[in-house]
């Protein structure tokens, strides 16, 4: 059955961003009819450094806020909003994020759900990170259930990881060289090449991955103890260790970057053993297959930070939000760089 179509509504018009909190009041008025506009509280959310988000409060009542999102400048560039449309319907009805209300030319109107994004403090804490472990063993596994609730015509998509493709399309989007800290396009081709040839060696499992599990995108709900994943604009087919290699990547942050809090290998094992007990609906799991997946996360942090090192040029070049795009890029291919001389020097005293 095709659940990619819904009763959200298309809203044919755009948002103005540049006077959001009055011009949501556009899709709002078609979604509630019966709110008042002087009854109307505004939230601006400021954690993100792409898109533009507002919650729209009525009468106080938080619980039903609803949250309107306009996209960044030119990131239908990266994203396919086609696509991220049809798995937030999808991935709700299977127990994963918000309800989507409505869509507009620029943006999205859908449901606000309860918690406090994670920090560098949270992600590390013993009650929450095994949450997160399972949630995310959870999503990856509803990787037959995504398939199953595609269009026939669009199915042959999840046959194969979207991080090559991806990867292509973003070095060919890139403006010309920023900084002598960033690799011209012409070294990132070859850089590509290299890391394709290297991580598929390694034959991780395909998962419908998040793939962009930063700790804003984590959201942690103290009364009910639970976790929920949000945006969902990168998900697809991917490799199962780069979800989770992302996600220890991103605890170094992004505004405030610091390589240091990248978890350290006694918390990266212990994470990823609740990972594969949920994984496998197992209550043990052998030390074998713990150091195997831990391995993988390892070599699979390198195209976390070419992902991100990549897509943070293209924002330099489009995006209107302050931010040093291309001083975030330059930290990106810095640790790349590191790790990848790491991985080869441990390769080389395998190998002797």
């Amino acid at each position: 059955m095709d659940h990619s179509t819904s009763n959200v509504i298309e809203l044919p018009f755009s948002i103005d961003k540049e006077d959001l909190t009055n011009s949501v009041w556009k899709v709002i008025a078609i979604l509630k009819p019966k709110w008042r506009q002087d009854s109307i509280k505004h939230k601006i959310f400021s954690d993100g450094i792409t898109n533009s988000l507002v919650g729209v409060i009525h009468e106080d009542d938080k619980v039903n806020m609803i949250l309107v999102r306009v996209f960044g400048e030119n990131t239908d560039k990266i994203i396919d909003r086609n696509a991220e449309l049809v798995n937030m319907k999808i991935l709700h009805t299977l127990g994963f994020g918000p309800a989507l209300y409505a869509s507009f030319y620029n943006g999205l109107a859908y449901q606000y759900l309860p918690g406090e994004i994670l920090t560098p403090v949270t992600c590390l804490d013993e009650n929450i990170y095994p949450l997160v472990a399972e949630k995310m063993a959870n999503f990856h596994l509803q990787f037959a259930c995504v398939k199953e609730r595609l269009p026939l015509e669009t199915r042959k998509s999840l046959e194969k990881s979207v991080l090559w493709t991806k990867l292509k399309n973003f070095i060919m989007l890139c403006p010309p060289k920023y900084s002598s800290d960033v690799p011209p396009k012409e070294k990132l081709l070859e850089e590509l090449r290299w890391l394709k040839r290297m991580l598929q060696q390694l034959n991780d499992q395909l998962v419908f991955c998040h793939n962009d599990l930063l700790l804003a995108n984590i959201l942690h709900d103290k009364d009910r103890n639970s976790i929920e994943f949000i945006d969902f604009e990168y998900a697809g087919p991917n490799y199962q260790a780069y979800d989770i290699a992302n996600h220890f990547c991103e605890f170094s942050g992004v505004e405030d970057y610091n390589p240091l809090r990248y978890p350290h290998e006694d918390f990266r094992k212990k994470w990823v053993t609740v990972y594969l007990k949920t994984f496998y609906k197992n209550e043990t799991v052998d030390d074998k297959t713990v150091h195997l997946l831990l391995g993988h996360v390892e070599h699979f942090t390198l195209a976390s930070h070419f992902f991100w090192g990549v897509w943070a040029l293209i924002q330099a070049a489009n995006s209107s939000i302050d931010f040093d795009f291309v001083g975030y890029a330059s930290l990106r291919w810095d640790q790349y760089f590191k790790k990848k001389a790491a991985i080869l020097t441990d390769a080389g005293a395998i190998e002797s």
